[in-house]
This record gives structure tokens, C-alpha cells and sequence, in this order.
């Protein structure tokens, strides 16, 4: 049972590590992407700007080395004295923000070393310089990227000149991205930046967005409760057009329809109270009438002869009486049983009007009455339980000759164009105040002028409504009642 009340990670710390995870990986993969466009950007550019420097100092030094009007090829190629060429490539450097050497034919290297302007004799320089050196003696303007030392050092060489285009030597500029302005952030500290910044951004939007997110979710929670608690009149009534909202309008037509059940079982209750209270009220007189006739019999009191007969005739009078309302009861429980399973066939509505015209003319015989039964024009094909539907049609009937006086007239006839069955009587009638009382049960209550159980009508609208037929009652006191049974349009004409 504890296990089973823990409570696991809250939503709003799912979204704060959600948000924070994503937010952090989103920087570090937008700085790396930044990075290294960036990088790549900036090498693009000092590649262009570094080979155009370079071809503007060796069209420079051409014609301080091999002046287009000097024409010997002796050994001494290098006219330009060291003193001119300091101060040159000193200012080269300071405009370029590279380094800038002058390699001759015999690999002697002058550029600014230590802060000097000096030269030094075939000294040992790294792999890209040597490389970039001997492609710009093949007369070739190499641009070349290469790490050392930690750092990205960038090379462009440009081969100088003379007037018969014979390489006299090479100009190399070199410079680290570093230097040439581009400052990149280490690793380390990209990284615990990005992951700061993430983690702040991360936890105020996860609070406000997990807060707005949360919200109506703790709605539905605290609703959920609310049901559970049975108060089923809580709604939610939540304008949302997501999920969440589909669920709360879910909820909503849930807490309808527990209400309605909850209703419709107090209804029920009071149904049953009401009918286990009609039950003891409706036996309470026979089994009276009974007991006492009995005892009366068994004490003596009863002088035999005829008086004593009159106790035995009253009491097989009220056994009678009480078989019937147990039949009745049984019938009316076994209708609205919805388990109860009807003997469905396929009949003509006339064959079931005339075998009814049949018993009702039977009983207005026996007490007098005018029998009036129209010859059906035309014919309805109808599946259904045709004991049932019968049944429920010699209920009416029984009334109607129960409650119509001697002389008067009782009629049945099928409607021509409908499938509609019409039982009337010239009989007293029923005031309006009761007519909506009549298919309730033991409505009508145990009388010597109507031997009744009081559960007729209530068979015949629990047999209406197994079958789809719709009751209308029509009735004026005094003048008479009739009932018209519509079945529904399954009812085929043939």
C-alpha cells in the first residue's frame, strides 16, 4: 500500500530537466556551429586578403631586386642593401598584421626575427613553410593552413620576379588566425558559458512554461477528485482546442453522466421502495381476508351451512386474486429484465388484429357490450413476439370492457395508410389529472367494482417499449378513452 502511494518525478521537473537538456545542447551545438563557420568564414577571407598582399610586395620587390631596367644575369641578383630592405618589410608587416619574409634562391630567409630585421643563412623552418616556400619557387601562389604549436598558422607565398620571368625569390606571409584579429574561445570555456546560460534560460522557462502547462492539468486532477469524492455536479467547462482540453470536455461528459446515473439509481431506489411498498400494501388485504376466514373456520365461529361456504368462496376469491398479481408481477419483471429474450417472428399485423377481435368480441359479449371490428384494407408485414404484442393488445381491451357500462360500444381497427392498431370504448373515461398515472404501477388499486391488479398497463408500456410501438392515449370522462399503438416504420406495407 505504500509502494502504491509514492508519488514518482512531478511534471514540472520533467519539463526543467526537459527544457534544461535541450537548451543546453542547442547552445553547445550553436556555438560549435558558430565557431566553426566562423573560422571558416575568416580562413576564406585572410586567404584572399594575404594572397593579395602578397602579390603586391612581390610586384614591389621585383623592381627593388631586379629593376626592369637591369638586364645582367650576373651571380649578384639582390640589388636592394639590406638597409632599404628592413625598413620595407618592417612597415609590410605593420600594414599586413603577417609576418613577411624574403626567401632567395639559396633558401636565405629575410624577415624580422626577435624584432630584427635580419637574415639568416638556409635556416630549419617547420613543414608548411618549407612547403609553401617550394611552391612559390615553382612559380605556383600556394595559400596553405596548418596547425602548429597549438594554433592555426596561415601561409601565402607569391614568387618575385624579373623581367625574363625567372624566379628571383619567394614572399611568404605568415600569420596565426590569432593574430590576424579572430579571437576563439577555448573549448572548456565555451562550454561552461553555454551551459550557465542554458541552465538559467532553462529553469525560468521551464517554471513558466510547465506552470502553464501544469495548470490545466491540475484542473482535471482536482476535478477527477472531485468525481471520485461523488460530486458529480463539478464541471470543468474548459475552452481549450488541444488535448488537454478534449480531455476536459471528456470529463465533462463524464460528470454528466455519473449525475444522470446517480439520478437515475436514486430513481430507481425510490421506484423499488415504492414498489415493495405497493406489493405489501396490495397482499396486506388478501391475506387478511384470508387468515381470518381460516381462523373463523378453525375456532368454530362460523356455523356450518351456507355461511360457512360463503368463507370458502371468499377465500378461493382472494387466492384467485393473489395468483393473478404474482403472474402479473413475474410478467412485468421479465419485460424489463433487459436479459429477457423476446420469440421474435415475422406476422401480418391483421392476422394479430383479428386473432385479438376474436377475444374481445368474446368479452363484450359476456357482459353486453357492442362489438365493432373494421375489416383492414391493407396489410403490414411486423417482426416481433406476437404473444407479447397480443398480450398487450387484450390488456387494453380487458379495460376497455372493464370500464365501459352494459349497451355501450367497444372498437379495434388498423389505420389504412399506417401501421397503427386503435383500441376504444364509449366507457367512463379517465380525468386528465390521471391520465399520466395510468402506466404506473398499481396504479389502480384492489376494488370489488374493478378486480385489478393495477400492473396491466404497466405490461402493456414495458411490451410497447420492447417492441418499439409508441402509445397515445386520448381520453374524455364521461365520453370514453382510446389508445393507438403506432409500430414503428420496420412495419412493411404489403
Amino acid at each position: 500500500m505504500k509502494a502504491a502511494g509514492k508519488r514518482g518525478i512531478s511534471i514540472t521537473t520533467r519539463l526543467l530537466i526537459l527544457f534544461t537538456s535541450l537548451i543546453v545542447a542547442f547552445a553547445l551545438i550553436l556555438s560549435v556551429l558558430y565557431n566553426t563557420l566562423m573560422r571558416t568564414q575568416m580562413i576564406r577571407h585572410y586567404s584572399q586578403v594575404m594572397q593579395r598582399d602578397a602579390h603586391a610586395i612581390a610586384q614591389n620587390l621585383s623592381e627593388m631586386v631586379a629593376p626592369s631596367g637591369f638586364d645582367a644575369l650576373d651571380e649578384t641578383r639582390m640589388i636592394v642593401s639590406e638597409e632599404t630592405l628592413a625598413p620595407y618589410l618592417t612597415l609590410t608587416e605593420l600594414l599586413t598584421d603577417c609576418n613577411v619574409y624574403l626567401v632567395d634562391i639559396n633558401h636565405d630567409v629575410t624577415g624580422s626575427f626577435s624584432g630584427v630585421v635580419q637574415t639568416l643563412k638556409n635556416p630549419l623552418l617547420p613543414l608548411y613553410l618549407e612547403q609553401t616556400i617550394a611552391l612559390g619557387f615553382m612559380g605556383k601562389t600556394p595559400f596553405i593552413q596548418a596547425n602548429y604549436q597549438g594554433e592555426l598558422h596561415l601561409t601565402a607565398s607569391m614568387p618575385v620576379m624579373n623581367v625574363h620571368s625567372q624566379v628571383l625569390g619567394v614572399v611568404v606571409l605568415e600569420a596565426t588566425l590569432r593574430e590576424l584579429g579572430y579571437a576563439q574561445l577555448p573549448d572548456s570555456a565555451i562550454l561552461i558559458m553555454s551551459c550557465v546560460i542554458a541552465f538559467s534560460v532553462a529553469v525560468v522557462l521551464a517554471m513558466v512554461f510547465s506552470r502553464l502547462f501544469t495548470s490545466p492539468i491540475a484542473r482535471v486532477e482536482h476535478t477527477a477528485q472531485l468525481l471520485a469524492e461523488g460530486r458529480y455536479e463539478t464541471r470543468m467547462h474548459m475552452q481549450r482546442g488541444d488535448e488537454v482540453g478534449t480531455l476536459a470536455s471528456s470529463m465533462d461528459v463524464l460528470a454528466q453522466r455519473l449525475e444522470e446515473a446517480r439520478q437515475k439509481d436514486q430513481e430507481h431506489r425510490e421506484q423499488q421502495q415504492q414498489l415493495f411498498s405497493n406489493i405489501s400494501h396490495e397482499l396486506r388485504t388478501p391475506v387478511t381476508v384470508i387468515r381470518g376466514s381460516l381462523e373463523a373456520l378453525r375456532d368454530g365461529v362460523v356455523a356450518p351451512g351456507a355461511e360457512t361456504q360463503a368463507y370458502y368462496d371468499q377465500m378461493i376469491r382472494e387466492s384467485q386474486w393473489l395468483q393473478r398479481l404474482i403472474r402479473d408481477l413475474l410478467e412485468l419483471s421479465r419485460l424489463q429484465n433487459s436479459e429477457f429474450v423476446l420469440s421474435i417472428s415475422r406476422f401480418d399485423l391483421c392476422d394479430l388484429l383479428g386473432d385479438v377481435a376474436m377475444s374481445a368480441r368474446a368479452l363484450c359479449e359476456q357482459k353486453n357490450l357492442r362489438f365493432v371490428c373494421e375489416e383492414p384494407v391493407n396489410h403490414f408485414e411486423f417482426e416481433g413476439d406476437y404473444t407479447r404484442l397480443r398480450q398487450m393488445l387484450l390488456a387494453v381491451v380487458d379495460n376497455a370492457v372493464k370500464f365501459t357500462p352494459e349497451g355501450k360500444q367497444v372498437y379495434i381497427h388498423l389505420e389504412e395508410t399506417e401501421p397503427v392498431i386503435v383500441i376504444g370504448d364509449d366507457g367512463v373515461g379517465i380525468e386528465l389529472e390521471e391520465l399520466k398515472y395510468i402506466f404506473d404501477r398499481f396504479h389502480a388499486t384492489h376494488s370489488p367494482a374493478y378486480d385489478s391488479t393495477g400492473l396491466g398497463l404497466s405490461i402493456v408500456r414495458e411490451a410497447a417499449r420492447r417492441h418499439g410501438v409508441v402509445i397515445d392515449v386520448q381520453s374524455t370522462p364521461g365520453k370514453g378513452t382510446a389508445f393507438r399503438f403506432t409500430f414503428p416504420q420496420a412495419a412493411v406495407k404489403g
